[in-house]
């Protein structure tokens, strides 16, 4: 049966709304605390940072396609137990990133009726499951219609409070190196998202040409978001507008007045539903790929007639519902499931961009990519509970045995 497949306009769609998630509502005013009027600099320097990652991952999605995604790269250059290493870093941080992810939207969608947050989550949860278990070309759809509709009022939004203050922003306050330094590091959390479009590569129609193309019209679109909202945020703070009111739904205030917390909650709701069906949607596909590998039992690899890797979206519901029911006991709240999830995404997408440092022939890359490492390193060891440190320390310990076990088997 002939599979309908992704072109580059649906694979973008998988792609903008999730890069942006939740971290375009949050981060633009943090940053500017630190920064101040350097704060749009450091913006233009993570998205410079941003195409480099985004060439990495979507060069390595194009040479090794399929459903393991940048695994298969890791494993071509490191072997088969660095690939099942990241694949498992992967898979633990989505599981709990992914519940963070439906506790912010519940966090938002909780102001507009009496439902606590973990409700609303349990709620939302099986709402997005169905959604993966749909066609992946129409999931691609309706993450590009939310994207691109979460984007558009944000731009807007953001726009027109440029427009309601047209002084052009000036730089009056002398340059900090360790404020600007602390904001990047913060940034650095709004580029997470690349290492996932190659678990999807197996989904889409000429991977070479969509891929690309897809990456440059996120690439633009997510730029042209933060960018204005950045820019918006920095305005409104050199306004008469009060420190107090430094939010996202400040700058888009003067567009929808009233509104704007009820704008602000969908807005949250269509981004982190982008999140989580990039995300997981990889996952399930990855979960599939390591059970075709034997690597993970055969069932698990079970497919729909549309090329949906049915066990593996339900694996990850299974996933979901336990970390959910663990913050309803107490034992994570929203903060510690970011913080625990940052730390095994970051971790592989470190070994990612190791792996495409040696694979791509571009010194600028080779450079690049290497200081881009070196700061990924220190995220990891500085904002990293100790308990997430040991669990990847374990995993690595135990995959280098069986990594030189099966060199020495071999000799």
């Amino acid at each position: 049966m002939k599979q309908n497949k992704m072109g580059p306009i649906a694979l973008s769609g998988l792609i903008i709304g999730p890069i942006l998630g939740s971290g375009i509502l949050i981060l633009p005013p943090i940053v500017y605390g630190i920064a101040k009027d350097w704060a749009v600099l450091a913006w233009l320097a993570i998205i410079l940072i941003s195409f480099v990652v985004a060439f990495i991952f979507g060069y390595i999605s194009i040479q090794f396609p399929g459903d393991g995604g940048a695994t298969n790269a890791v494993e071509h250059v490191f072997g088969p137990y660095a690939k099942r290493l990241a694949a498992f870093y992967l898979i633990i941080g989505v599981t709990f990133g992914a519940s963070a992810v439906l506790l912010t939207a519940g966090e938002y969608m909780a102001k507009l009726g009496g439902m606590s947050p973990l409700t609303v989550s349990f709620i939302l949860l099986p709402v997005c499951i169905a959604l993966l278990l749909a066609r992946v070309h129409f999931l691609g759809k309706v993450a590009f219609v939310m994207s691109i509709v979460a984007a558009a009022v944000l731009f807007l939004g953001g726009a027109k409070s440029l427009l309601d203050y047209p002084e052009p922003l000036a730089i009056t306050s002398s340059f900090d190196p360790s404020a600007f330094g602390y904001a990047l590091l913060i940034l650095f959390w709004a580029i997470f998202g690349w290492e996932i479009i190659g678990n999807y590569s197996g989904d889409v129609r000429e991977p070479k040409k969509t891929i690309r193309r897809a990456i440059w019209i996120s690439i633009a679109a997510i730029s042209a978001v933060d960018l204005v909202v950045a820019a918006a945020i920095q305005r409104t703070a050199a306004s008469s507008i009060g420190e107090g009111d430094l939010t996202i739904t400040a700058i888009i205030h003067s567009l929808f007045g009233g509104l704007s917390p009820l704008i602000m909650a969908l807005l949250a709701l269509f981004l982190c539903g982008s999140t989580y069906f990039l995300y997981a949607g990889g996952i399930a596909r990855l979960i599939a790929s390591l059970s075709a590998e034997k690597v993970l039992p055969a069932f698990l690899g079970k497919r729909s007639q549309h090329n949906v890797p049915v066990v593996g979206v339900l694996v990850i519901f299974v996933l979901n519902v336990a970390v959910l029911l663990a913050v309803r006991a107490g034992w994570f709240d929203l903060e510690e499931l970011v913080a625990f999830a940052n730390s095994f995404l970051t971790i592989n997408a470190l070994i990612g961009i190791v792996a495409g440092i040696v694979l791509i022939p571009s010194k600028f890359i080779k450079i690049s990519g290497s200081i881009l490492a070196l700061f990924f390193v220190g995220m990891l060891f500085f904002h990293s509970s100790p308990l997430s440190l040991v669990l990847i320390g374990v995993l690595a310990v135990y995959y280098l045995y069986r990594h030189f076990s099966a060199r020495v088997r071999l000799t």
